[in-house]
């Protein structure tokens, strides 16, 4: 079965169900799938991986800068 006929036995079937607990379940499933990013988030997002992309020795260790975070408390 290829997507879109997936899709379709999906519209379906969801048409017919009548048990909220699989519908709640669904959304939340849906939910987990959304972005809850904005598109100037992504955008800075996609930046800092292409910054890191184009010089990965640039890049900071996690563990180093929480090391030198700690010292500045």
């Amino acid at each position: 079965m290829d997507i879109h006929a997936a899709k379709i036995d999906l519209i379906h079937w969801l048409t017919e169900l009548q048990d909220y607990s699989t519908l709640k379940q669904l959304l939340a499933l849906k939910d987990q799938h959304q972005s809850h990013l904005s598109e100037a988030h992504k955008a800075l997002l996609d930046d800092r991986i292409a910054s890191y992309h184009a010089d990965p020795t640039k890049a900071l260790d996690w563990n180093d800068v929480v090391k030198e975070l700690e010292k500045n408390l």
